[in-house]
């Protein structure tokens, strides 16, 4: 199970324990709606982390592995007090959690504090640590080496508000990395990462238009390398090495012009501009070390416009629209993207929704940091391209508590980056850039018995060749089975029991062959990166509405599998710890 996907859900336990009296689910009617919103993207991390105040509205990140999951009722680990909240949502000022765990070494903290807290401003400052270190083998199969990741970060987010319909937000965090990376058969080493986030934004409602706008920079970029001395070796032919450093600038503009009560004409334009230092790339087909391209400074932009019409009735939402995409650059691209959903809700029983979107993606290592920390430190990429996604979800349910889903979808992506592996010089995360087309189905079925008891269990499946995987699973995994059952036995107590599965999961990488004696060709050839079967189990005590306590335990049938950058995962571990509001 994703460390850094568990420690969200498992963060969620403050607002969910002090909402304990509810109970786990209720039935609620709901209008369909869509809201044609562009996000940034959500971090995600290997590591144990929490997430902490935002300005933005919450996301749950992607896993290691880039697969959506559904968040339980009730979850075993820390929260942050004020994630995402606007004004006066929670009484208290502060927040302090702490977990420890083992076999070796894991720990979470977040505290946090609301210096401004009245009904026009809120200045919050907030800090995070998470770390662990565990052993296990490395490429070789037999080297044990000891792991480490670590992350600190700290920020502050303002919210205020200018009138009753105007507001202004604006946030600023840093984040300091280091982790270990394999390398070779038996090598490795660290590698220290700084990443800067810096946003504002400014959002009106009128009666004849609303519109909001937003600036932002980040900064992500490959520091201090250490234990290196191979690595060192393999370019002592090349020219200096620089670590990867990468400065982006965006905006964002969008403006809406009720026709109705049920209908309007929208746009959105934003704009990206990412400045990388000398990197190289990776060239195709990528079979070893040697097959990279040393790459000066350069800046890379996309535009992209999105001009939709949305319509909204009792059963019916809907948008129209299409996105174009203009890069700037040493690649000069034009595209045109579908932008169009549908929601159907006939009945509170019944449901049917389909997405179909694309657009351009500028790819900065940090989002590719975000799959997974164990990167190539002098590798960047260039822009990919998604020409159509089509997703599909029909909903039945609930009746007595039970509910079934069926969804399914198709989607081709051109330039996607996706990890390739090198026979000869495994380690690290290096991603070429590759054409994908494939569809996507699954099933899920569960049921909820008033506030004790609530049962999921969810297959997905795709295909997995090497010009044929779903673009959002980066790991090719062929079958997922997720199964979530949470028990409340009695009011202060809730327990949680989940199980993800994840089958067929492969890098490719390409091997020489010369059958004719003249020319070599290169084939992808699959390297498997384990299948995860990760049983988890938690339990939360709320004492009062300030403290709670938990204990968790993960990977519990020990089941050692890789992540991306070929890394050993950890086995059996376990956390307890405590959560305080004031």
């Amino acid at each position: 199970m994703n460390k850094k996907f568990a420690c969200l859900a498992l963060g969620l336990t403050i607002i969910s324990a002090g909402a304990s009296a509810q109970g786990l689910h209720k039935e609620i009617n709901v209008d369909q709606k869509i809201d044609p919103i562009k996000r940034d993207a959500s971090r995600i991390n290997i590591l144990p982390s929490l997430q902490l105040p935002a300005l933005s509205n919450s996301q749950l990140p992607f896993s290691d592995r880039v697969v959506t999951s559904r968040l339980s009722d009730s979850s075993p680990t820390l929260a942050p007090l004020a994630f995402g909240d606007k004004l006066s949502i929670s009484p208290y000022r502060g927040y302090v959690s702490l977990g420890l765990g083992a076999p070796k070494f894991i720990a979470d903290f977040s505290a946090g504090y609301r210096i401004i807290d009245s009904e026009r401003s809120h200045l919050n400052i907030w800090s995070q640590y998470c770390g662990d270190i565990y052993s296990s083998t490395n490429l070789d199969g037999n080297s044990n080496t000891t792991w480490n990741d670590h992350s600190a970060t700290i920020g502050l987010d303002l919210h205020q508000k200018i009138r009753q319909n105007a507001a202004l937000t604006a946030g600023l965090n840093y984040e300091f990395g280091h982790h270990t990376v394999p390398y070779l058969g038996s090598d490795h080493f660290g590698q220290n990462t700084s990443r800067v986030n810096a946003d504002m934004a400014f959002s009106s409602k009128n009666s004849g238009l609303d519109f909001d706008a937003a600036i932002r920079y980040r900064h992500f970029g490959f520091y201090h390398l250490s234990d290196i001395e191979s690595l060192r070796q393999d370019f002592e032919s090349k020219v200096t090495r620089k670590t990867v450093r990468q400065n982006l600038f965006g905006a964002t503009l969008g403006a809406s012009l009720p026709f109705s009560e049920s209908s309007a004409l929208n746009l959105d334009i934003d704009a990206d501009f990412l400045c990388t230092g000398l990197h190289d790339r990776p060239t195709y087909p990528y079979s070893s070390i040697q097959n990279l391209a040393i790459s000066d400074s350069e800046t890379t932009g996309i535009f992209a416009i999105t001009p939709y019409y949305s319509l909204q009735s009792s059963t019916v939402s809907a948008t129209i629209g299409a996105k174009l995409n203009i890069s700037t650059g040493n690649d000069k691209t034009f595209h045109v993207a579908p932008e169009v959903a549908f929601a159907w809700t006939p009945s509170q029983v019944f449901g049917f929704e389909a997405k179909l979107k694309g657009g351009s993606y500028i790819n900065p290592v940090s989002e590719l940091y975000d799959v997974s920390p164990y990167l190539s430190p002098y590798m960047a990429y260039r822009p990919s391209h998604i020409p159509y996604a089509l997703d599909a979800r029909m909903s039945v349910g609930p009746f007595f508590g039970a509910y079934l889903e069926i969804f399914g979808g198709y989607a081709k992506a051109s330039n996607w980056l996706m990890p390739v592996y090198s026979e000869s010089y495994p380690g690290y995360g290096i991603f070429e850039n590759t054409t994908l087309t494939a569809w996507h189905a699954g099933a899920a079925i569960g049921y909820d018995y008033r506030d004790v008891f609530s049962v999921r269990a969810s297959y997905e499946t795709a295909p997995n060749d090497y010009d044929h995987s779903l673009y959002e699973w980066r790991d090719r995994a062929r079958h997922v089975f997720n199964a979530q059952l949470g028990v409340r036995p009695f009011k202060p107590l809730s327990v949680t029991l989940g199980w993800e599965f994840r089958a067929g999961r492969r890098v490719y990488g390409f091997v020489p062959s010369n059958p004719d004696g003249l020319f070599d060709i290169y084939l992808p050839e699959a390297a498997s990166l384990g299948c995860v079967s990760d049983l988890s189990l938690g339990a939360t005590y709320t004492f009062t509405e300030r403290f709670s306590v938990f204990a968790r335990g993960g990977n519990l049938l020990n089941r050692r599998y890789r992540y991306i950058g070929m890394r050993t995962s950890q086995g059996i571990n376990g956390m307890i710890g405590a959560s305080l509001k004031f």
